[in-house]
């Protein structure tokens, strides 16, 4: 049977898990009573469909595995013997969607591929970084793009076989509203927006009154209307993440914020701005637009929601049982067991 995990796993693995290329002098499968003491990465574990899974494989499978499921300490010494099964029925069935992409003709974009490898870079802090990444994993930047490939290949190929799965009905809808209260409690929130002038820790205590003066003249001008609050945080703000955008901070609820900050958003007369709050980063004019009260979120409000989360487990439901039946009709062989390979591969 395929896990739960394995949708998730196969772009996963398709990403990351090293290609075997196709050869004509294939490696030798050791035979199951005579594994090889070394570390053998390039033995054949199992074939699916003539196509090699190798022990490289196998091991990469694992170790990405138990990065993405939470295990404890000694759960992780046992990786190899309790995520063995599932890598390599998760392999079998990459081999198996490639064998569909094939047979279906599915070829990727290659726009879209362009984009994706972009996607991917952006990431990334610099190109230098993303270049580390890749030497880390193992991959040159064509290696990468080729893995990428063959990942979205097996994407349309699971768009394909689940595209007409049953669309979510009004009533289920509504029947997962009623079931899942907490999924739709709204907490306490506020939509504000600051002024923020920086004040240094090593500022001497003159410093810090002339900081504050500075703002509360800004304050005054505000409350006089010689200027509005959006066009001062544009022009005085030290934030910068938000100052071109008027200071505006958007909607947030208890907790987000510093505490002196949040009190002063939360007890501010919404329309009107608050005194000057100090805190660790310095100085702040918080302006309230809204309060908006702890409830829960109406029905047609999340009702999109709801449905793109309906509709996709149906149709992942759907892909689920295509990939088991074809599991059950592939020509899987093993030549390696899981005690074999936890004894080839221990771990400290």
């Amino acid at each position: 049977m395929v896990p739960r995990t394995m949708i998730f796993l196969i772009c996963l693995f398709a990403a990351l898990c090293y290609a075997v290329p196709a050869q004509e002098n294939k490696p030798a499968e050791p035979k199951p009573t005579t594994a090889a003491k070394d570390s053998g990465s390039d033995l054949v574990v199992a074939r699916v469909l003539g196509e090699p899974i190798t022990e490289k494989q196998v091991a990469t499978a694992i170790e990405q595995m138990s990065k993405q499921k939470p295990m404890t300490p000694d759960q992780m010494k046992q990786r190899n013997t309790l995520l063995f099964k599932d890598a390599v029925d998760n392999l079998a069935v990459i081999a198996l969607l490639k064998d569909q992409a094939k047979q279906r003709n599915l070829t990727v974009d290659k726009a879209q591929l362009d984009q994706q490898m972009q996607s991917i870079s952006k990431r990334f802090p610099s190109q230098e970084e993303f270049q580390k990444a890749m030497t880390s994993q193992g991959l040159t930047e064509s290696e990468l793009r080729k893995n990428v490939e063959e990942s979205m290949s097996l994407q349309l190929v699971l768009d394909q076989i689940s595209k007409d799965a049953p669309a979510a009905t009004d009533s289920e809808v509504q029947k997962f509203y009623d079931d899942n209260p907490d999924r739709f409690k709204n907490p306490e929130q506020v939509h504000a927006a600051h002024i923020l002038l920086r004040v240094d820790q090593k500022s001497t205590p003159e410093q810090k009154a002339e900081i504050k003066k500075k703002l509360e003249d800004i304050r005054a001008d505000i409350e006089a209307n010689k200027i509005t609050f959006s066009d001062a945080a544009v022009k005085y703000s030290q934030d910068s993440s938000n100052a071109p955008q008027g200071g505006d901070l958007g909607f947030f609820p208890r907790g987000r914020m510093v505490k002196p900050f949040e009190d002063a958003a939360f007890a501010t007369k919404p329309g009107t701005v608050s005194q000057i709050v100090e805190t660790q980063f310095g100085f702040h004019l918080v302006k309230t637009f809204e309060l908006k009260p702890a409830g829960v979120e109406p029905l047609e409000q999340v009702k999109p929601v709801i449905k793109q989360y309906l509709d996709q487990m149906s149709r992942q439901k759907v892909a689920q049982k295509y990939l088991e039946d074809l599991r059950g009709k592939a020509n899987i062989e093993t030549f390696m067991t899981v005690d074999e390979f936890s004894k080839r591969h221990p771990v400290d």
